[in-house]
């Protein structure tokens, strides 16, 4: 940039030199051409008076007589002396009464009869020559020249400045920052350039537009009952399977299946009239769950999957699904004492999703054999002991493991496709009363109950900051934040406190905060995510897919990584929905500099379908298992 304005400045400079040597270079001339004039007018007088004084002679003119006419016209030639000679003797002398004292001209010329004629004249006077208005006449042409100089001086400059914007302008298209094209400066030169980088522009713009509306329908329809507006038996199923790694599930929770036996036979309209009054009002009583997933598995089935809920709030939201439901007003010809039944089956550690679905269908037809609408709950048993304990016991075992430093950060790598380390994405377990350590899947929901999350999520960084120095890692690390704690008070300030002191690594950390988090609170999280990112922090966004969501707040955010939904990554080589959706999403933003990686990968299968889907790196056991021994990473990857 600096570069090209001295090229600048000095092409400016050149033509200012190159225009002031032109017109000084025509008053030399002139001036030349003047002081020329002057000096041929006295050649042709002295010739004038030669001539006058051969006719002279040639008449046999007394030399006497030339007195009574010749000093006349000599003083009006300004003549200073004057002489006529023959063989060395004056046959004619005259001399100015007031000679002018300056730089004379002396001319000699032979005449007939062997005489010569000696003539001296002051030389010509060009500055002193000139009349008054002659002068005027000279410093008005100065002026004029000096004035076109300067205006073409300013004229130029603006000219040239208006050239380096527009070249500013597409030195940032071309270094990636394609939304610089939109704002065209007033002043840009040349305007025609100017006018059709903008236009450019804008027809680009509506085209990513139009693919944007696409690539949005193609995911929403993917994965979405276009009649109800919530997600499809696919998008159910799926989010199930995200749950388990090679097969078995790894935390528990709660599966209900919801159907409307008494509404088959209804016409279709109907229908559908019910079943979105129904699902309007369920929405909010589960939107305090997080992960929860509300679907369509048939056009009288819905499915609910909560994890992580307490047997005692499953039972009390069961019972409010069937007040919802008696709350409606039902089509004619609807059996209200019969309208809906649900089965539910809590899952746990190690049972697998046809496991969990077999027995939540087992449970659904239990609750038909009842007869009344109602629910009916598979193995009440399968429900985890820890899940039971109490809000007030499970505050008091986190508050004691932060205090005796009871986390244990683990470290998963996260691969390019050519087995390279991208960065470290960090786990935690809790150590608890026993010093058994306990999933972050297991104590997080009740940390969460507890608000006890953004001191965890505080501590985590610290930790992964520190074994970062230790260790003289150099690779990045991504720890996920919740939108909790970015709106904690107190957590903006804590953590620029610890990034302060680490600040020889703070550019190694990456804030990964949930997708669906981020869409729902954009304009709160907006200042705590600049503020971090003014630190030198990146950002990624993980859960990609797991519901449709629009990708605005990839450019609002500059996000740097997005983390596709684990659903979508497992068996995607043979799910060509997850592909047409993964595809749809990484063409939507070619024009952008966020990457796209994987989560949950299992299979080289599953790999080198995501390379060909030009999805940049992948986590999961395929890439390896979190551990809490950094250097145990660090001797797996040369580089390093």
């Amino acid at each position: 940039m600096k570069k090209t304005q001295e090229q600048t400045q000095r092409l400016i400079a050149f033509w200012v030199a190159s225009l002031s040597i032109v017109v000084f270079a025509l008053l030399v001339s002139a001036w030349t051409a003047a002081y020329s004039h002057s000096s041929r007018n006295q050649q042709q007088n002295v010739q004038h008076l030669a001539a006058t004084l051969e006719r002279q002679f040639f008449r046999n003119a007394d030399l006497s007589a030339l007195d009574r006419w010749l000093p006349d016209m000599l003083l009006s030639y300004e003549f200073s002396r004057f002489g006529l000679v023959r063989d060395g003797q004056d046959l004619y002398r005259w001399q100015a009464p007031f000679p002018l004292h300056r730089r004379q001209n002396h001319f000699d010329i032979r005449l007939s009869n062997e005489v010569h004629m000696q003539v001296v004249m002051p030389a010509p006077q060009i500055l002193t020559g000139f009349s008054g208005r002659e002068w005027a006449v000279i410093f008005a042409g100065l002026l004029a020249s000096v004035a076109m100089v300067v205006v073409g001086y300013f004229w130029l400059s603006r000219e040239m400045n208006g050239v380096e914007m527009l070249a500013r302008r597409s030195r940032k298209i071309l270094a990636g920052d394609l939304s610089a094209a939109a704002h065209a400066a007033s002043g840009e030169r040349p305007i025609s350039a100017a006018r059709a980088i903008s236009r450019l522009h804008r027809s680009w713009n509506h085209e990513r537009q139009a693919k944007k509306n696409l690539d949005h329908y193609i995911r929403a329809n993917t994965f979405l009952d276009a009649n109800l507006g919530i997600g499809n038996r696919s998008f159910f199923e799926h989010r199930l399977q995200a749950f388990a790694e090679q097969g078995e599930i790894k935390q528990q929770g709660m599966v209900s299946l919801i159907q409307f036996t008494a509404l088959e036979g209804i016409p279709a309209a109907e229908r559908k009239a019910f079943m979105i009054q129904f699902i309007d009002l369920t929405r909010p009583l589960i939107a305090g769950y997080f992960d929860a997933v509300f679907a369509s598995r048939s056009s009288l089935e819905l499915g609910l999957l909560i994890p992580q809920l307490p047997l005692k709030e499953c039972e009390g939201l069961l019972a409010k699904l069937v007040k919802v439901g008696n709350m409606l007003s039902l089509p004619k010809a609807v059996d209200a004492e019969e309208l809906m039944h649900i089965g539910v089956a809590y899952y746990n550690r190690g049972d697998t999703p046809d496991q969990v679905m077999s027995e939540a269908e087992m449970a659904l037809r239990a609750a038909q054999l009842q007869g009344d609408s109602g629910w009916f709950m598979y193995d009440k048993g399968a429900v985890d002991r820890e899940l039971a304990q109490g809000s007030v016991r499970w505050r008091s075992m986190i508050e004691n493991a932060l205090s005796r430093d009871g986390l244990v950060i683990y470290m998963a790598p996260v691969k390019d496709h050519q087995g390279g380390l991208n960065h470290l994405e960090v786990f935690s377990r809790m150590r608890n009363n026993q010093g058994e350590l306990m999933r972050a899947s297991l104590y997080r929901p009740m940390a969460w109950r507890c608000g006890l999350i953004p001191q965890i999520e505080l501590r985590l960084v610290e930790i992964a900051l520190r074994q970062l120095r230790d260790h003289d890692w150099p690779a990045a690390i991504s720890v996920n934040v919740s939108a909790e704690s970015l709106l904690h008070e107190r957590f903006i300030k804590r953590l620029k406190m610890i990034l302060a002191s680490y600040s020889t690594r703070r550019q190694q950390l990456i804030v990964e905060i949930n997708e669906r988090e981020l869409v729902s609170q954009a304009d709160k999280l907006e200042k705590p995510l600049r503020q971090l990112q003014a630190a030198d922090c990146l950002l990624a966004v993980d859960g990609v897919g797991q519901s449709v969501e629009e990708l605005d707040y990839i450019d609002r955010f500059a996000v740097n990584y997005l983390k596709l939904h684990t659903s979508l990554s497992q068996k995607i080589h043979l799910r060509p929905e997850n592909q047409l959706y993964i595809g749809s999403l990484v063409k939507s933003l070619a024009h952008s500099k966020v990457k796209v990686m994987a989560e949950g990968v299992e299979l080289e299968a599953e790999r080198q379908r995501l390379s060909m889907l030009d999805v940049v790196a992948y986590q999961g056991a395929l890439a390896g298992k979190a551990t809490p021994k950094l250097q145990q990473i660090k001797s797996q990857f040369k580089a390093f």
